[in-house]
């Protein structure tokens, strides 16, 4: 596993721009996306002809679809770039971070868009999963066969491996709950998160169940929205008016999970966060002491129990002894050693599903000092992980001065 870390801190992340959140926004993927993106590079201090790298992300089976790269540079005007990429939830961001590195572009904007589809409502879940591979295949998705081989479900992996957790470590669902309410109260502070009411956990163990042990609140949130970023050179960054967030280190970690992953999948511990998370600390200068803010992926409660135990935060099966342990009960939420929190935004969970994408914006907005009501004073460096257990895992510490 290679140690190397050449782009380590020569990127900067410098613009940052979202939409609102919402649950019926009525508007396309590509109208979104453009909203982002057009906040993002105006938030940079940097105009359109600037930009010569463009990505689109979007999440599984919803792909990028409309708010792809060549849709998002017409829409844009922009005539030439030099570096494109479609890619998979926050990994286009690691790309382009690479991109710039590699001096395939040198100024890029991530976009992402998100909307809800016909099979993350309510009446879909009781359709025939004919029916719903149809209407797939109608807005362009490629077709599938079994129901989670094909990346589509809702929850069906996520809540066996959950199942499997509690019972190999004789833990209660409780461990779940605590996540869920972390992020709804920092959600509270977050004006663009979509649910906002705090929870406790006797709503938690009360909320409807959906595949046990997942109630609706283990779930992430499906919505309409829009995020983007700009990346560029560490040069560049510093002649522009924001101050500068740099990539410290990131890497991507893969296990071999990713096509049969309803199946038995071996040891917790094999999964893709620890292989990700392995790597990360391979090449970064800093430790879990110096992270201010954690944003373990919440797309399931139960991923981001892994992604803390695959941090180092704990050993596998410790999460519920060290969340009570690191619990704030004034403000109801987590507060590792005392001083880091844990998904300031709401996430997934309450501020809405972006695949990750949100985090690296509140990231961003932290480390400047920007996060307004929920702002961490002396922000200095976070960590972020996104992607499923079984593929798709992106990990990154951002930095600034």
């Amino acid at each position: 596993m290679s140690k190397r870390n050449p782009m380590g801190d020569k990127v900067a992340i410098v613009g940052v721009g979202a939409t609102a959140y919402g649950r019926r926004l009525d508007r396309s993927r590509l109208s979104l996306g453009l909203e982002a993106a057009k906040k993002a590079i105006r938030d940079a201090g940097l105009a359109k002809e600037d930009i010569d790298g463009i990505a689109g992300t979007g999440s599984g089976m919803f792909a990028v679809g409309e708010a792809n790269f060549l849709a998002l540079q017409e829409g844009l005007g922009i005539r030439e770039i030099t570096w494109c990429l479609n890619a998979e939830m926050t990994q286009g961001i690691l790309h382009a971070a690479h991109a710039v590195f590699s001096g395939a572009c040198e100024t890029a904007v991530v976009v992402h868009a998100e909307t809800r589809s016909p099979v993350l409502s309510a009446s879909a879940q009781t359709e025939p999963l004919r029916v719903r591979a149809m209407e797939f295949q109608g807005a362009g998705v490629r077709p599938f066969g079994d129901y989670a081989q094909g990346w589509i479900h809702s929850g069906e992996p996520y809540a066996a491996l959950a199942g499997r957790y509690l019972h190999e470590f004789g833990v209660p669902r409780e461990v779940l709950g605590l996540i869920a309410i972390n992020n709804r109260s920092n959600a509270v502070m977050n004006e663009n998160a979509v649910l906002r009411t705090p929870i406790t956990m006797d709503d938690y163990l009360s909320a409807r169940m959906v595949r046990d042990p997942f109630g609706i609140l283990d779930m992430d949130l499906p919505v309409d929205c829009g995020e983007a970023i700009v990346i560029t050179t560490e040069e560049r960054a510093q002649a522009l008016p924001k101050k500068p967030v740099y990539i410290h280190a990131a890497t991507f970690g893969e296990a071999n999970r990713g096509t049969e992953y309803y199946e038995n999948v071996g040891d917790y511990r094999a999964m893709s966060p620890w292989v990700a998370m392995a790597a990360l600390w391979g090449k970064s200068d800093l430790t879990l002491d110096d992270i201010d803010i954690f944003f373990p992926y919440d797309g399931y409660t139960i991923n981001a129990i892994c992604f803390t135990e695959a941090a180092g935060y704990c050993q596998a099966g410790e999460a519920w002894d060290f969340f009570r342990e690191n619990w704030d009960e004034t403000s109801n939420r987590l507060k590792i050693g005392g001083k880091t929190l844990v998904t300031t935004n709401g996430g997934s969970l309450s501020h809405g599903r972006s695949s990750g994408f949100n985090y690296y914006t509140e990231s961003v907005l932290q480390l400047r000092g920007e996060a307004g009501a929920r702002q961490l004073a002396g922000c200095r460096a976070t960590l972020i992980a996104s992607g499923s257990l079984y593929h798709d895992p992106s990990v990154a510490i951002l930095r600034t001065d």
